[in-house]
């Protein structure tokens, strides 16, 4: 509460977070606001939930990106990755190992970046998350990837807390940079996804309802 109450000025809604970037195009068709749903699957369990999260979308008519980590506890079948696409979901890169150490130099990055676009070329993966949403927009070019999802606009609740200061996508250092405003940890279990979306987001709806923009990120 203590924290709440120093960062009231900040979060959940920054001012100014809800300008359009530079150059900005609008949303595609003439749309007024775009909501993204995806979901870091960072356990052997999330794995064994992803299809029937799939069906469950499938039949409310959402389609969703699932982040899969590459060297984790888990291998991803290349037959879930080809039925997820097959049924227009995306199949994303989730940190390389998830060990919180992928910015830790450089030298560091590079290397694991380079396995990290041999496994997006692999897997057909357009978009990328870093574990525990850490992250260095400035190293962002060395990913063959198109967009990033690894910041906030601002989230104080987070291991980095400092983020892009906007909410709607924007280019940095080459990548597009797509902010993520909302996390639900319901760990991929669809028996309690919905009931967790309609309890626990008062805060997260008004930042929506500021911005014309959700990414949601459910873990």
């Amino acid at each position: 509460m203590r924290l709440r109450k120093r960062i009231a000025d900040v979060w959940p809604i920054m001012p100014g977070s809800e300008r359009t970037p530079e150059n900005w195009p609008g949303w595609p068709e003439g749309k007024k606001f775009a909501f993204v749903l995806t979901h870091d699957v960072e356990s052997k369990t999330g794995l064994g939930r992803c299809q029937p999260l799939m069906q469950l979308e499938m039949e409310l008519g959402f389609r969703s990106s699932f982040n899969f980590i590459p060297e984790g506890s888990y291998r991803v079948p290349a037959e879930l990755r080809e039925e997820l696409t097959a049924n227009g979901f995306e199949v994303g890169i989730h940190d390389l190992k998830h060990d919180g150490r992928l910015f830790a130099s450089l030298h560091a990055f590079k290397r694991r970046a380079a396995r990290i676009n041999s496994y997006a070329r692999e897997w057909g993966a357009s978009g990328f998350r870093s574990g525990f949403m850490l992250r260095n927009l400035d190293w962002l070019h060395n990913l063959d990837v198109q967009y990033d999802a690894s910041t906030f606009d601002t989230d104080p609740f987070e291991p980095q807390p400092e983020g892009c200061k906007g909410v709607k996508p924007s280019s940095h250092s080459g990548c597009r940079v797509r902010p993520s405003l909302t996390r639900l940890t319901v760990n991929n279990q669809p028996s309690i996804l919905l009931q967790t979306v309609t309890s626990s987001f008062p805060i997260p709806c008004r930042r929506i309802r500021h911005s014309s923009y959700c990414c949601a990120r459910t873990r």
